[in-house]
Formats: C-alpha cells, sequence, structure tokens
C-alpha cells in the first residue's frame, strides 16, 4: 500500500499544513487537529501514569 506525502497520515485531510511525525524511513504526517489530538492523548496518558505512581 502506498502512502501518500500530501495528506495527513491519520484523518487523510490534504489540505492543512502537515507536520512530520517520524524520523525513520517511513514518513508520517499529521495536520495540525490530528497532531495535537494525539499528543494532548498522550500528555493525558502520562499524566495519569504518574498520578498511579504516587
Amino acid at each position: 500500500m502506498k502512502k501518500r506525502l500530501s495528506g495527513c497520515s491519520e484523518c487523510g485531510d490534504d489540505t492543512a499544513i502537515l507536520t512530520q511525525v517520524s524520523s525513520g524511513p517511513e514518513v508520517i504526517l499529521l495536520c495540525t487537529d490530528c497532531y495535537n489530538l494525539k499528543h494532548s492523548n498522550e500528555t493525558q496518558n502520562y499524566i495519569g501514569h504518574e498520578e498511579e505512581k504516587s
């Protein structure tokens, strides 16, 4: 399966500004909304994990 480099890897939006989130040979691009959603979820998971340790 070929990936389009002109659209978001999550939602396929090809009109938004894209951010590259990978550093390996496979290029992963996310639009601003998907990028913010992904990183806000990761932050919430990290905070939840830290609270469980306490």
